[in-house]
């Protein structure tokens, strides 16, 4: 019974979701909103650390996979972030990281996650990380969830006025305990050092109010997942850091031009097939035929989803010894080894993934109806591209709903 609830809170979503008013006459389309200037666009996996059955990095593990992932044309790379494990790293073994990635990646910008609220010692990492060839640090405010909002601007402004790398915002509200309003995670983009911010969350209403906010300052803005790709970038976003771009970073590219290069319904049909990733990298186990209308129609409307805890490091290192980078799928403690239902998850969804011709799914139909959906009484259909088109209706059963959008990758 604990596999259908789920199931059910889909179905009541998708029920609710069609009942409001004003949908556009092709749903399925984005139209692009005019983005920013940004030399730091483009797509960033979140690095994956293997470690070495004896301890320490496996240092040819890594370059395998950040071999793997280069050849996959992303614009950069993520180390020791949170799918990197970095709040749990020694020293040693994040000067090993980001070593090696500064190494592999060549010209390729290096960008390395730091976990701390203390200023004194995100300086340190900052100060190792630019000496080891860093581009710039993804910083998440950790360890004190109770912080006011100028206790955060100030922890950031100083980090700023420090001038020793550029400085991503890490905003991800569900681990860092923090819920900023959008006027406060604006004045902190703001701030000269701060180039930019990645959003860890599933909510895009909130999204859109920080890049509103601060458009027009030339910051970059980031999605946690491509699997609201596409409404992200219409949204005036610049790219993703994110986990499905490990495993499939041709594909997640190969998404990003297409909608940047105004190929709206390549890109939405190659966004669809990328939901084959979601058991993988995601909290839920359900296939993509469930979560995919739901979730991309609820990325359509901003509609805030909700997700559980979510540790998908062991999960996507196996995934990626299946598609050929051998990598072990060890973890530190703090984090769930695979069971066998993980294993199961892995293996059914990269066999789905290696089924998949890209090419093939850019040159699909572009999003027109497929055929009039049942569960939606008021005449809503069913997308090629995944989508709901929403039919027409009263908007009352929203009240009782109402997403908290805290998840994030």
């Amino acid at each position: 019974m604990a596999g259908l609830r789920p199931l059910a809170m889909a179905v009541i979503l998708m029920a609710l979701l069609s009942t409001l008013p004003g949908y556009p006459a092709r749903a399925g389309v984005v139209p692009a909103a005019t983005p920013c200037p940004c030399p730091w666009a483009g797509i960033y996996p979140t690095v994956v650390t293997p470690w070495c059955s004896h301890g320490g990095v496996d240092v040819p593990a890594l370059e395998r996979q950040l071999n793997y992932e280069l050849q996959g044309g992303v614009r950069g790379v993520l180390v020791l972030g949170t799918i990197g494990e970095g709040q749990y790293a020694t020293e040693p073994e994040r000067d090993q990281v980001v070593a090696t990635a500064v190494r592999i990646a060549c010209h390729t910008p290096v960008i390395v996650g730091i976990h701390t609220c203390n200023v004194q010692w995100a300086k340190y990492e900052m100060l190792k990380a630019r000496n080891l060839g860093a581009a710039a640090v993804l910083v998440k405010y950790l360890g004190n969830p109770h912080a006011s909002a100028d206790e955060v601007f100030g922890f950031y402004a100083a980090l700023s006025d420090m001038h020793i790398l550029p400085v991503f915002y890490y905003h991800y509200p569900r681990q860092t305990g923090l819920h900023l309003s959008a006027q406060a995670v604006a004045d902190i983009l703001r701030l000269p050092g701060i180039v930019g911010i990645k959003e860890s969350t599933l909510n895009l209403h909130e999204m859109q109010a920080h890049i509103r906010l601060t458009c027009g300052l030339g910051k970059a803005y980031f999605t946690s997942t491509a699997l609201n790709l596409t409404q992200f970038l219409a949204l005036g976003g610049q790219g993703a850091m994110c986990p499905e771009a490990v495993l499939a970073p041709a594909a997640v590219v190969q998404t990003y031009h297409a909608y940047v290069h105004g190929q709206h319904d390549e890109a939405r049909t190659l966004q669809q097939a990328l939901f084959v990733l979601e058991p993988i990298v995601g909290s839920s186990p359900l296939p993509a035929a469930v979560s995919r209308p739901v979730e991309m129609t609820a990325a359509d409307h901003k509609m805030p989803l909700p997700l559980g805890p979510n540790h998908p490091q062991a999960r996507i290192k196996m995934a990626l010894t299946c598609i050929g980078v051998e990598t072990p799928t060890a973890v530190n403690c703090a984090l769930p080894a695979l069971k066998w239902r993980d294993r199961r998850r892995v293996k059914s969804a990269v066999s789905r993934l290696k089924d998949i011709d890209w090419c093939e799914v850019a040159f699909k139909v572009p999003p027109v109806p497929l055929h009039a959906c049942p569960e939606l009484d008021e005449g809503g259909m069913l997308l090629r591209t995944g989508g709901i088109q929403l039919g027409p209706g009263t908007q009352e059963n929203m009240v009782g709903w109402q997403g908290d959008g805290k998840g994030g990758f």
